[in-house]
């Protein structure tokens, strides 16, 4: 008599109706295959005896390196600095998504909009954080 293969067990997971939202607009901008594959990848991507680290930068800070490097790149040839640029954005971007999100996740959206106020004008952070909103799914409200 032949055994049958032992099966992969099936797990599920409950949330609310607001945080399966954000996870699958989450999942969909990281390009996962499904909500399920991004859960998993997720959850092993943390390590809970590591304390947690804050991995943006102060707006003030960001300036400053963003600044320098610009003084720094004025020097080079165009052919040099434009992928010089490309991938400074890039890195400042990821910074500023996160440094969003983590001030999102805490409840300190007051905060958030008024230091975009204070660097793109009033009335600048409402708009911005609302369109950053609507554009990843991500809930303002803290856990």
């Amino acid at each position: 008599m032949t055994r049958r293969p032992k099966r992969e067990g099936k797990y599920s997971l409950s949330c609310r109706d607001e945080d399966w939202v954000r996870i699958k607009a989450r999942a969909s901008h990281a390009g996962s295959t499904s909500v399920s594959a991004f859960i998993v990848e997720a959850a092993l991507a943390v390590d809970p005896t590591r304390p947690r680290m804050d991995v943006a930068l102060a707006m003030e800070q960001q300036e400053t390196i963003t600044e320098a490097a610009r003084r720094l790149i004025a020097h080079l040839p165009p052919e040099k600095a434009t992928p010089l640029w490309k991938t400074l954005h890039g890195r400042i971007s990821f910074l500023v998504r996160m440094a969003m999100d983590d001030m999102l996740d805490q409840g300190r959206r007051d905060v958030l909009e008024r230091q975009l106020d204070r660097q793109f004008g009033a009335g600048s952070g409402a708009r911005m954080v609302t369109a950053y909103l609507e554009r990843t799914g991500h809930d303002d409200r803290p856990e």
